[in-house]
């Protein structure tokens, strides 16, 4: 029996989503989620324009022209009723419950890979993406600038061993595997989360085809006092360089976060230590980022050694904006390293701060 059109419309979908999100956002998402459902449960709807290559190049985190009433209607009349299900399912989640739109959709694009989400996993941001391409592009050019080894001639320039701490999804461990040229780095991520873990490997074989780079994923506790000799082990030549997203939502900041953030996401990868007792013990967030530094003394991170030019970190952190600059920072030089740099996002937000080996 053909569908009636007045029963097919988006309009309530894209109303149901307003209400939470607004009218430009609201409509973004929909299409995100219409495209999403095609791509997954298609039929021959799936062939239309709005489900190929261009909106797997999109950034879900980008500004998409919303469609045109005359465009989402149409499409309304494409949907099957198993899409049209999981369009109200998903809808609902996203309001009633909060549910992020990543989760809903599964996967986000970072740099040349596609995660795949789940909770309580952290969500790859857009700011983590940005210094994790510049510092691949540092990388990469370093890599290139780099002496012939020695004999015997065409013998290959020994990797960079980099430790992705606090790997998450492997976002970061495998976007700079990707993006690096084949050879140039032996990454390793590790986690507390048999979750993310979990995740990490799973998305390691999702990726399988962009990863030009070793990466391996291992469960260790960055705060256990066993740390430094457990990384010594997976490295008896030692580590070049640890990069890191870790913990450093302040307690009071997380208490304002949104649901979509708070209910969803472990509050491990957000705030460095437990609510019970950060508001005593680390107000500003930077316990764990002060933790990563003391780390990377214990493995000589702060002395120049295996890196071949002194011009490359040997400590990246991830930070919360300007009030963790100068902590950070001081944490670095309190541990050795001799020369400190802070990379702003393209909000304008310091976003990274790098520490360089003593000279």
């Amino acid at each position: 029996m053909p569908r009636s059109p007045a029963n097919n419309t988006l309009a309530p979908l894209l109303r149901q989503l307003a209400g939470k999100l607004g009218d430009r956002q609201a409509a973004s998402e929909l299409r995100w989620m219409a495209a999403h459902v095609r791509k997954t449960l298609g039929d021959t709807a799936a062939r239309t324009e709005h489900s190929g290559a261009q909106y797997r190049r999109a950034r879900l985190w980008r500004d998409q022209p919303a469609p045109s009433t005359e465009e989402a209607d149409l499409d309304a009349r494409r949907f099957s009723s198993v899409q049209w299900a999981w369009l109200r399912q998903a809808v609902a989640d996203r309001v009633e419950k909060h549910k992020p739109l990543q989760y809903i959709l599964g996967s986000q694009p970072f740099g040349k890979t596609e995660i795949g989400v789940r909770s309580p996993v952290l969500i790859p941001r857009p700011e983590t993406e940005e210094w994790v391409l510049r510092l691949a592009e540092s990388l990469a050019a370093h890599h290139a600038a780099r002496p012939p080894p020695p004999p015997p001639p065409g013998a290959p320039s020994p990797p960079l061993s980099i430790l992705d701490a606090c790997t998450g999804s492997g976002c970061v461990a495998l976007g700079l595997a990707s993006e690096l040229p084949p050879g140039a780095a032996r990454i390793a991520g590790v986690d507390v989360s048999a979750d993310a873990l979990a995740l990490a490997l799973s998305n390691q074989t999702r990726n399988a085809a962009v990863l030009n780079n070793e990466v391996e994923f291992h469960q260790i506790d960055l705060l256990a006092a066993d740390t430094a000799s457990r990384l010594e082990a997976l490295r008896p030549g030692g580590w070049d360089m640890i990069v890191a997203n870790p913990p450093y939502v302040t307690p009071a900041e997380y208490r304002g976060l949104d649901a979509d953030v708070r209910d969803w996401e472990d509050v491990r990868a957000l705030v460095p230590m437990p609510l019970r007792v950060a508001d005593e013990l680390d107000p500003s967030g930077v316990s764990f980022i002060e933790r990563l530094a003391v780390l990377a003394r214990a493995l000589r991170l702060a002395r120049e050694g295996a890196l071949a030019s002194p011009a490359l970190p040997r400590l990246v952190v991830e930070i919360g904006g300007a009030k963790q600059t100068e902590p950070a920072r001081q944490a670095m030089h309190d541990n050795g390293f001799g020369r400190t740099e802070v990379w702003k996002d393209m909000a304008g937000t310091d976003r990274a701060v790098l520490g360089y080996a003593e000279k």
